[in-house]
């Protein structure tokens, strides 16, 4: 069993797929039904609780939780948690939309320009940048350059994806200008509620 909240978000956002609300409206309405989710006291208590997810050495990628997976549209649900301080590499969620709802802590979100010189190293700059504190919620559109940093305590977040990590290209954008392929956030399934 899901908790209620969870279980409403879902029938919520599968009717969104189903009316046929084009993007980006889709993602604006998912970033409202996002915030009753994160809201819920019973999400925010569960959330206490859920595992740190660290990077994973084996797999060279940092792992989210994954509370859920339309088998119909293909949304995942997802939560990332940081520790005081953890940070995001600079990358993108290729062509899938990314809806970043904070749950507890703070994030500083910061979205980047890039600039592709001739030897197709990327320029990398900061275009805006700000605090996400509990109950906000971020829409990242595809392709656009982005990090999360933790501050000064443990942030949760749920996230909510148009497709799973893994089944597209993305990147990582590098200190030396260079932007290389990955497979996303692995995926380790986590029930939620």
């Amino acid at each position: 069993m899901m908790f209620l909240a969870a279980e409403k978000f879902i029938s919520d956002m599968r009717a969104v797929f189903a009316e046929g609300i084009p993007e980006p409206d889709r993602w604006e309405r998912c970033r409202e039904l996002l915030k009753e989710l994160i809201a819920d006291p019973a999400v925010k208590e569960a959330a206490k609780d859920w595992p740190v997810t660290g990077f994973n050495p084996k797999t060279d990628r940092v792992q989210n939780l994954l509370f859920y997976e339309d088998p119909d549209y293909g949304f995942v649900i997802n939560g990332l948690i940081k520790n005081a301080g953890g940070t995001a590499m600079i990358h993108d969620h290729g062509p899938a939309w990314t809806i970043y709802g904070v749950l507890a802590g703070e994030e500083r979100i910061v979205h980047f320009d890039a600039s592709q010189a001739e030897d197709e190293t990327f320029a990398i700059g900061e275009s805006h940048a700000g605090i996400c504190r509990p109950g906000d919620v971020d829409v990242v559109q595809p392709w656009l350059i982005h990090s999360e940093y933790a501050q000064d305590q443990k942030s949760i977040a749920v996230i909510v994806r148009s497709q799973r990590s893994g089944t597209f290209e993305q990147y990582r954008y590098l200190d030396d200008g260079s932007r290389v392929a990955f497979g996303g956030p692995e995926q380790v399934p986590y029930k939620l509620g």
